[in-house]
């Protein structure tokens, strides 16, 4: 009987981390509280609904493991949501730091040259709780200066997420704060109407 119990177990984490699957693909719904109907966009996390805004300049579509946003007024710049390749189970210390490096330079385009690792920023996504670790590259992509900014963020105790901003030096300080803006309004939708589906 004991060996029953231990292999069930172990049969329940290996599959642990598929019981918590994040679905990034974008859900268009309107908000009828507290005023005149507002836009707002949501994931599908298990039971709940992860609600989130987007300024008039930015778009959003996606499937079920990456969501991108678009400005359109920053044709240079662009920020994603994807399922990280790496697990919350992979520490952020000394000796997975070249997992992760490895992670992020293969998560940049592949046409970029000159790519240097600028920056690394330990906890850089400071809001619910989150664990994070930024990886900050500047390349060159077709002769234009580029900067991108790749934070592998734990989700949930078996969920890791990147959030990536990539822009032209020029667009990437604005991209940033407004995607970041994106992020920090993540929150659960707890009184919703009218869902109209993926975008």
């Amino acid at each position: 009987m004991k060996r029953k119990i231990t292999t069930a177990a172990l049969v329940f984490i290996s599959f642990a981390p598929f019981l918590r699957a994040l679905d990034l693909t974008p859900n268009e719904v309107k908000i009828t509280e507290e005023g005149p109907p507002a836009q707002r966009f949501y994931f599908q996390d298990e039971e709940r609904r992860l609600g989130f805004k987007i300024d008039n300049q930015m778009m959003v579509s996606g499937s079920k493991d990456l969501v991108t946003f678009r400005f359109r007024d920053l044709t240079t710049a662009g920020m994603k949501l994807s399922k990280s390749s790496l697990q919350p189970t992979v520490p952020f210390d000394a000796k997975n730091a070249e997992a992760y490096r490895t992670a992020a330079r293969a998560l940049l385009p592949t046409d970029a040259s000159d790519v240097q690792l600028a920056e690394e920023t330990p906890d850089a996504v400071a809001i619910n709780g989150w664990t994070s670790r930024q990886y900050t590259f500047t390349y060159k992509l077709f002769g234009v200066p580029y900067r991108c900014a790749l934070t592998f963020l734990n989700f949930n105790p078996v969920q890791q997420i990147v959030f990536e901003v990539s822009a032209a030096v020029t667009d990437y300080g604005k991209a940033y704060a407004r995607s970041y803006r994106v992020i920090n309004s993540l929150s659960e939708l707890r009184s919703t109407t009218s869902g109209t589906g993926p975008t």
